[in-house]
């Protein structure tokens, strides 16, 4: 289990005034405890991670944190979330140093938009027809 998933099991522990967490029904913690939370409880990990690495305080972790997040366009959470990530990746157990949290600060990056598969165009194919039907062929 990463990085991700015990702050959400841990937060949704702890939000819930002390329900178990069943693990085979991962719906359970989003029932629970709201996006917005967890999001926030990711936020106050990535900058706890900060902490310890750059030596900074609360406010400047957050502040570089951030930096990155509008660098790359997107918010506060999305940015902690990839810091997260990258850091998962680098297997942080034995620590972090300060160039793991360089390469994950350098990790976020903005979100691609989920590409639109809708098969039905926007509008009608003739401005004329509301209805959207094709226009009758000419024989």
């Amino acid at each position: 289990m990463g990085f991700i998933d015990n702050t959400r099991t841990a937060f949704a522990d702890g939000a819930a005034g002390g329900l178990e967490f069943d693990s085979s029904s991962p719906s359970r913690v989003d029932d629970v405890v709201s996006p917005a939370l967890v999001g926030e409880a990711m936020i106050e990990r990535a900058k706890s991670f900060v902490v310890v690495a750059k030596r900074v305080d609360d406010d400047e972790a957050a502040q570089i944190l951030l930096d990155a997040a509008d660098k790359a366009n997107v918010p506060m959470r999305v940015a902690a979330d990839q810091v997260m990530t990258a850091l998962e990746h680098d297997d942080v157990r034995g620590g972090i140093t300060p160039d793991m949290l360089v390469h994950a600060l350098d990790c976020v990056r903005p979100v691609e938009p989920a590409p639109s598969w809708d098969p039905v165009p926007a509008g009608p194919a003739d401005p004329a027809d509301p209805t959207g039907h094709p226009a009758p062929q000419a024989a």
